[in-house]
């Protein structure tokens, strides 16, 4: 019987008419490795359904492993996020033109929620393929850090044995060249190889390893 492994991308948002982390999740879905087949779902970037449409997805795949991908502004490498917090303080709308100011994600959850995956053990394993890559201690306040909480409440809440958490991938160069001339990019061909190395390591490691991190994000 097979496992699956979901990924997670976000529609495209603000100017932007192309989402990357859209763009590798649906290029892994339908991939295998061993007995596991890699599932994708697209998330909107909306307060209101974001996390209904994760939740639904849990429950459609069953999943061993989620990691939602998102899309950060200004990174320069693929960065492999700690940590969530229940609070969520938009610095623009969403899709729907809502903005959240301050508010609680989940009236009942806990202040915060780490990453169930082993972060430094995919951070360098995704070094070690020449792709650049680090531990992030801040997944932002928007849709992304709305989606990882929202993620890992759920399983928590329904004690689901479901190892989670979140990348951020840079813009494309495609896309940078629309921006500031230093804006950092990656090619999404790096980004997709990044993304399955994170969900392989997760499958074959249930332990994570010690490493210097020491990026102060």
């Amino acid at each position: 019987m097979s496992r699956n492994i979901l990924i997670t991308g976000y529609e495209p948002f603000g100017e932007d008419s192309f989402n990357p982390s859209l763009a590798l999740a649906e290029s892994l879905s339908e991939c295998q490795y061993k007995d596991f087949t890699f599932q994708y779902a697209k998330i909107p970037v909306n307060r209101q359904k974001c996390i209904p449409t994760i939740e639904k997805a849990i429950r459609c795949y069953h999943p061993e492993i989620v990691i939602c991908t998102g899309l950060a502004y200004g990174r320069a490498g693929i960065s492999v996020e700690r940590v969530a917090i229940n609070v969520a303080d938009f610095p623009f709308p969403d899709n729907a033109g809502y903005v959240a100011l301050n508010e609680t994600i989940q009236p009942d959850g806990a202040p915060a929620y780490f990453a169930t995956l082993p972060i430094r053990r995919i951070t360098q394993a995704i070094r070690d393929a020449g792709i650049p890559a680090y531990v992030s201690n801040s997944a932002g306040t928007y849709c992304c850090n709305l989606l990882m909480y929202g993620t890992l409440h759920y399983i928590a809440a329904n004690h689901l044995n479901i190892r989670a958490g979140m990348i951020h991938v840079p813009y494309t160069p495609e896309m940078a060249v629309t921006k500031d001339f230093q804006m950092p990019s990656m090619a999404l061909n790096n980004m997709i190889e990044a993304v399955k190395i994170a969900a392989i390591t997760t499958a074959e490691h249930e332990d994570d390893v010690s490493m210097v991190c020491g990026f102060a994000q």
